[in-house]
């Protein structure tokens, strides 16, 4: 695994946003778009507020940016996600030619919180590619607690009380 001074810095970066959807009443997820270690576009997991359940962070952050910027490759291009990319997000990833995924807390360890089942990972997902690489968990404790802070609603709770308070 090679994480560069920049991967952690970025990583932490994920970390606040994602800590900034939660204190928005969206799940505490983040990710964003680095190039040339530059930061291209970030994006909040939007899915609930949005009434959508394919805009997580990662799809939302690849398919804004693509679309804004006309552009159909992310050759050269670092996702950082505060999260391990689910199979939806690991299909963008692999279609958008994404090269680095950096990722900080594990689907194993989201699992604890979410009480969900276990999923594929991004490494077994994307491996077979032979274009992405993939490196996580990074900083996974300093993760985890932004889920101590904002503990997971179930989506259908989530979206009722986000439309209720309208």
């Amino acid at each position: 695994m090679d994480i560069t001074i920049d991967d952690i810095k970025f990583i932490r970066l994920v970390y606040q946003l994602a800590a900034e959807s939660a204190s928005l009443n969206y799940d505490p997820f983040a990710a964003i778009l680095v190039q040339n270690n530059e930061l291209k576009y970030k994006s909040l997991d939007v899915s609930v507020v949005k009434s959508n359940p394919t805009l997580h962070a990662e799809v939302n952050v690849i398919g804004e940016y693509c679309s804004n910027n006309k552009i159909f490759s992310l050759e050269g291009y670092t996702l950082y996600s505060s999260t391990e990319p689910c199979i939806m997000c690991s299909g963008a990833i692999h279609w958008s030619r994404i090269s680095r995924v950096v990722y900080g807390v594990s689907q194993e360890k989201l699992k604890a919180v979410s009480k969900g089942n276990q999923k594929p990972t991004c490494k077994d997902l994307l491996f077979g590619s032979g274009r992405t690489q993939v490196i996580g968990p990074v900083l996974e404790e300093e993760g985890m607690e932004i889920f101590q802070r904002y503990p997971l609603i179930p989506k259908q709770e989530r979206h009722k009380q986000i439309f209720l308070d309208q």
